[in-house]
């Protein structure tokens, strides 16, 4: 494997390349449709700075966001994109510090309508707001029934710059898409007062529905970041987990390894020690495989917090430093995802922060 110049035993190498490829394919896919870019969460675990810039310099000009701290370390390096606040705020002061930096609040129920509608009575400036609505989610969204009532007498106060609903299984064709979208299309006709709200029903799968679930925006997430839901995986690869071996050990047949002596060897066995635990993004109960000198290699016993075990008997020659590919170009992210019982996106979401970031 290549060498890396890094005095760190962990390493998350990020292709931004493909990042790039990922983002283009889908502004291809959807060209008369805004490609926005959901960064929240540190870019799903790749990074804030470099994914930003790079989606920045592809002229990408809208971000989604969760909260109102990571809108504002975002806005303090891009004065001029638009930025979007997924979770809304839930209490006066924070609204404040949003409008004041120019963030787009999204409106996502009724008591944070209210806080809305508070800041309004004593600044009395338009406000700048996207409005959420639930069309089957049942986890954030306001209610149609909620427009005749407090959106529509309110909307001459409101500058509302985008309108969302969410899909909740835009990974294949479901009657749940089909039910989502005429719902969301009712909703769109309520808003013919005003003539520049966008819309917004899908995130980055939705694009390989049909077009009529493209609107004018696509929300765009772990697609970009090669974590494809999808079984056709469209998507480029972006992400390489490696460990460095610190230790390399003679174990005896009949001999535990790790804690709760859970995995007992069965013959006399090489075992190598990798250092990276579940705080670096390993679940504690992990039974997969890692890829060394071209081979795969199973992991044994529990992991720990910060070590990891794997039989190496099979492997000639094995050095201590020597990277071993957790997942990558040989073992896939779903590989890993799905040995695991989850998603790519938690995985890379939850690859902690002394794992370092390497960009190429």
């Amino acid at each position: 494997m290549k060498e890396f110049k890094t005095i760190n035993n962990a390493i998350l190498l990020i292709n931004l390349k493909n990042i790039e490829k990922n983002y283009y394919y889908l502004k291809k896919n959807a060209p008369n449709t805004i490609i926005a870019a959901c960064v929240k969460a540190n870019s799903y675990g790749l990074g804030n700075n470099e994914i930003c810039k790079v989606l920045y310099k592809k002229n990408c000009r809208d971000f989604f966001v969760a909260t109102l701290d990571e809108a504002l370390l975002l806005r303090r390096k891009y004065k001029y994109v638009n930025i979007y606040m997924l979770n809304g705020v839930n209490n006066l002061d924070s609204f404040s510090e949003a409008f004041n930096s120019n963030i787009i609040i999204v409106i996502n129920n009724l008591d944070q309508f209210l806080i809305l509608k508070n800041f309004f009575k004593i600044n009395k400036k338009k406000i700048k707001c996207c409005l959420h609505f639930d069309t089957g989610m049942n986890r954030l969204g306001l209610k149609l029934k909620d427009f005749d009532k407090y959106i529509y007498p309110f909307q001459k106060n409101l500058d509302i710059r985008l309108v969302i609903s969410h899909l909740i299984n835009s990974e294949e064709k479901s009657v749940l898409n089909n039910n989502q979208l005429k719902l969301f299309n009712n909703i769109k006709k309520k808003f013919s007062f005003s003539e520049k709200t966008l819309f917004s029903l899908g995130n980055s799968n939705s694009i390989f529905l049909k077009k009529n679930f493209h609107f004018d925006m696509i929300r765009a997430g772990g697609f970009i970041y090669g974590l494809d839901l999808t079984k056709k995986k469209r998507s480029k690869n972006v992400l390489s987990l490696k460990a460095k071996i610190i230790q390399i050990e003679s174990v005896k047949k009949g001999r535990s390894i790790g804690y709760g002596a859970e995995y007992i060897t069965k013959k006399d066995s090489i075992i190598a020690t990798l250092a990276i635990g579940y705080a670096d993004g390993l679940p504690r109960k992990y039974d997969g495989f890692a890829f060394y000198k071209k081979k795969k290699i199973k992991f044994v016993g529990n992991v720990s917090m910060d070590l990891s075990c794997i039989d190496i008997s099979s492997i000639k020659n094995p050095k201590i430093n020597d990277w071993v590919e957790i997942f990558g170009s040989n073992i896939s992210i779903s590989v890993f995802a799905s040995k695991c019982n989850t998603i790519t996106y938690e995985v890379s979401s939850k690859i902690g922060l002394r794992v370092k970031r390497i960009y190429n």
